[in-house]
């Protein structure tokens, strides 16, 4: 019994190890109580007011995305996931500064945590500090951590200082003149792929989606299923296993590889499996299908083209 006890905590000791964006409930537990500790819960209000764990802000991935498409902010500010401003804004008022670690944590999809992850790192932030709790919230109810319900405690208004990374977005007219050498010459421009992580259905056109003119997907896109990087109780698979699929796609991991879904929540978790994979140079364009698809001067390939 005691064996099998330590094999257990070795193979969890190894995972967290090999994957320095996550942190284990036991870990993330000794944190609760840390002032330069910040735990965000990235689901809507209503959510995070039934159940969250105690201590925590309120930050709803999907509002941020909202927040925007309305505002335009990816076209006005070279694509990042949103403007500096609109970052120092929302991250101050929510008590994160730059020296804060923080610990991010979803309840089923665990692209809601990745995307925030990608939002606050392309501003900036400093990797090491920024932490997804691994296996979410079912994860952290299974281990036997409480949770409460209500709404935010008085938050104490913090500093956030944007130094944005645009080396990790790819613009429209990046992806457009890729898309353009492929309609050209048949062939992808050398050291550069794009890839397409959303639902097969939805890349092959087959699948109409909700206020976007056209299905289909970018010229010289590659598909690669988003969830084939993520793990049934692990927020992610192990690495090898990651690995293997990159490879059984011939994916060369040392090109420039661009990511794309629809809105940008899928790929910010493609984004870190291709880094936990060992890959440098990875972007999101974070206009994604939502601009392409409802731009009819952009080329697609579609069944109904």
């Amino acid at each position: 019994m005691i064996r099998i006890f330590l094999v257990l905590l070795l193979v969890g000791v190894s995972f967290a190890q090999e994957n320095p964006f996550v942190i284990s409930p036991e870990e993330a537990y000794k944190l609760l109580d840390r002032k330069d500790v910040v735990f965000v819960y990235t689901e809507d209000k209503q959510s995070f007011e039934r159940e969250h764990i105690e201590g925590s802000v309120n930050i709803d991935s999907l509002y941020l995305q909202d927040l925007a498409i309305k505002n335009n902010e990816k076209q006005k500010c070279n694509y990042l996931p949103i403007c500096p401003e609109t970052a120092k804004s929302i991250f101050s008022e929510k008590g994160i500064s730059n020296d804060k670690k923080v610990i991010i944590y979803y309840s089923n999809v665990p692209h809601k945590a990745t995307y925030l992850w990608f939002v606050l790192y392309s501003m900036g932030f400093p990797e090491e500090n920024l932490k997804i709790l691994d296996g979410g919230m079912k994860m952290w109810k299974e281990k036997g951590f409480k949770t409460v319900s209500g709404s935010e405690g008085k938050l104490k208004k913090a500093n956030f200082n944007p130094k944005p990374r645009y080396d990790v977005v790819a613009t429209l007219k990046e992806v457009l003149d890729y898309a353009n050498h492929v309609l050209e010459t048949g062939e992808r421009p050398k050291g550069k792929i794009l890839i397409d992580v959303r639902h097969f259905l939805e890349y092959s056109g087959r699948q109409p989606m909700k206020e976007i003119r056209r299905a289909g997907h970018i010229p010289g896109a590659k598909f690669l299923y988003w969830k084939w990087f993520a793990g049934k109780k692990h927020t992610f698979k192990p690495v090898k296993k990651i690995k293997r699929q990159i490879k059984k796609l011939k994916i060369d991991l040392n090109n420039q590889i661009i990511l794309y879904c629809t809105i940008g929540n899928r790929s910010s978790f493609a984004y870190l499996g291709f880094r936990l994979a060992g890959a440098k140079k990875v972007k999101i364009y974070t206009g994604s299908w939502y601009e392409w698809g409802n731009r009819k001067d952009l080329p697609i390939i579609s069944p109904h083209r």
